[in-house]
Parts: C-alpha cells; structure tokens; sequence
C-alpha cells in the first residue's frame, strides 16, 4: 500500500455526494407528493417494462371505460367540481355586489366634495 493518503479535489467530493443524495431527494420529494418514487425512476430508465406487451398498447374496452366513469374518485370529483362552481356563482355575485357598493361610495365622495368645495366658495 502507498504512504501518501489519496488527494480528492473539492469538485470531485460534491460530485461523489450529489450521486448519493440526489437520486435520494427526488425519491423523497416524490413519496411526499404521494407517488411512488422508484416507479417513476424505473419508468425514466425503462427497467422491469417488456417492449412487446405495454398497458398503453392495449386498446381500454367499453367495460373498462364504463368503469373509469363510474369509479369512487369520479363521482368525489363530479362532486367537488359542482361545489366549485357553486362557489365561483357566489364570489361572481359577492364581486358585483362590491362593485356596486364601490360606484356608489365613489359618487357620495364626488358630490361630498362639490358640496364641500361650495361651502368653501362662501
């Protein structure tokens, strides 16, 4: 064995750090955003995929698609979606009522002026 410990330059540390932790972070970041990490890295890579027989291949039949309509989380987004709208009916009015309000305490300012201005010209 040398004597001489082996001499590693300060980019060279980083670089052999970063292929630890990176790979590392992005599988945390994703299990965080509630998908599953090393899938999406496999997927990235194309490793464990056979080339001949892919789901995206395979055409969906009409039972499936009926399904996918009549699934538990459509039905939750039908929902969600309708409260949306319902509450975008609410804000637009709420809006417009402001917007009323806004016109009317501009023109009491504008008249509260005039009168004030009148006064002083007396």
């Amino acid at each position: 064995m040398s004597k001489r410990p082996i001499r590693v330059t300060g980019f060279a540390r980083f670089f052999i750090v970063m292929l630890f932790v990176a790979p590392l972070a992005y599988i945390g970041a994703s299990y965080y955003n509630g998908e599953d990490g090393i899938a999406k890295i496999k997927g990235l890579l194309n490793v464990g995929q056979t080339s001949t027989s892919t789901k995206e291949e395979q055409p969906a039949s009409d039972s499936e698609v009926i399904q996918v309509k009549n699934s538990p989380s459509n039905k939750a987004l039908e929902v969600e979606n309708e409260k949306l709208k319902e509450e975008l009916e609410f804000k637009k009015k709420r809006n417009e009522e402001l917007y009323r309000e806004n016109e009317e305490l501009k023109r009491k300012l504008e008249s509260s002026e005039k009168a004030l201005e009148e006064s002083k010209a007396k």
